[in-house]
């Protein structure tokens, strides 16, 4: 008998409020925290040192004197640290510089020792969290966010009993079904830049004062409060401006395939670019992009990037001397746009062609192409 296959789910995070637990158990969380962060860059350095390499005896190299952590804890917290020593050297690898040893300072992710249930009354959600101490729970009693309640109501929803804490948060998941992709809509691409965050194959501009943010970023001291806050700035931009695609009418849309954008030199990208390039994290629109097409039943396409703004969506011509900073003008058929708009269109005809809609238009090259 062949096994029913697992229908695939989505798993989106909600943030609830930790400022109705006592000052007692505040500090019972932050000596935890203390012990969890203590753990998980004890693991870095050692898979830092030894290549990132596990074996049987990892776990147990950390010194019982040096931990008060119970045994799910400390499990929890290799796997933690596993994860940034992978993202970091990987990091490393696609941008080309060197990478230092990561200092673990964020929320400690717990998938046991964690119990989630409704309350009653005010306080209609209850985590109960397992403490240093071995059978010692604390019961936090929260509220349920409307972002919470709305997951919460989609059919075949659940809560993950697990959660991510920190001093002042706790995050909760909520896993819901995968619905099927929409099989009617309008197909759209988007074109994702470093001075205007989004351009439509629509001809619209979002977000056209991106730029602002980003050199906000870029001045900040690094590790400096104004960095992270104008970081969270940044970010909540990111998230505004990708709401405002029209997701309920869509059945596809296409974005350009940009990973590994900041890696090399190449003819263009010098320092200025580099520089603009660093806070633009384009994985960060990109992963807002998914999110929300999932969440919309939208089929998401990476394309091929390389010519899309300086081929004429027109004529087909490519050139880079049909692209003059962000004016476009071909050198062909003399068709002039906004250069983020004219890599939309071709993001687009390129989306249709990998979904078999139609065929991509044809590319002249001319003898400086």
């Amino acid at each position: 008998m062949v096994p029913a296959m697992r229908r695939a789910v989505l798993r989106r995070a909600c943030k609830v409020t930790l400022d109705f637990a006592t000052a007692k158990k505040r500090h019972e969380i932050a000596r935890l925290l203390e012990a969890y962060r203590g753990a998980v860059n004890f693991y870095i350095r050692t898979l830092w040192r030894d290549g990132g390499k596990l074996d049987g005896e990892t776990l147990n190299r950390l010194p019982k004197e040096h931990t008060r952590l119970q045994a799910f804890h400390k499990d929890q917290a290799l796997k933690q640290a596993l994860t940034i020593v992978s993202s970091t050297k990987k990091a490393a690898a696609v941008t080309d510089i060197a990478a230092s040893r990561p200092v673990f300072k964020g929320a400690a992710i717990l998938c046991h020792g964690v119990d989630i249930e409704f309350g009653r009354g005010a306080f209609d959600l209850v985590v109960r969290l397992s403490t240093l101490r071995k059978g010692e729970r604390i019961t936090i009693p929260t509220k349920r966010t409307a972002v919470f309640n709305k997951w919460l109501a989609v059919a075949g929803a659940r809560i993950v009993q697990g959660c991510a804490i920190s001093e002042n948060a706790l995050i909760v998941w909520i896993e819901v079904p995968e619905g099927t992709l929409r099989e009617d809509g309008d197909i759209l691409g988007v074109d994702v830049g470093i001075a205007k965050l989004l351009a439509t194959s629509e001809g619209e501009i979002l977000g056209d004062d991106f730029r602002n943010l980003r050199d906000r970023v870029r001045r900040r001291r690094p590790g400096s409060k104004a960095k992270r806050r104008a970081r969270i700035q940044r970010d909540h931009f990111i998230n505004r401006i990708v709401k405002q695609l029209r997701w309920d009418s869509l059945q596809a849309i296409g974005i350009e395939d940009l990973i590994g954008l900041k890696r090399g030199k190449q003819k263009g990208r010098g320092k200025s670019f580099r520089k603009a390039a660093a806070p633009w994290t384009y994985r960060r629109v990109r992963q807002r992009i998914e999110c929300l097409a999932q969440e919309n039943r939208v089929r998401l396409v990476a394309v091929d990037p390389r010519g899309t703004s300086r081929t004429c969506p027109e004529c087909g011509t490519e050139d880079r001397r049909n692209r003059q900073g962000e004016n476009f003008r071909c050198i062909h058929c003399d068709h002039s746009s906004d250069a983020d708009i004219v890599g939309a269109r071709n993001v687009l005809a390129r989306t249709m062609a990998e979904l078999g809609s139609v065929q991509s238009p044809r590319r002249k090259r001319t003898a400086n192409g």
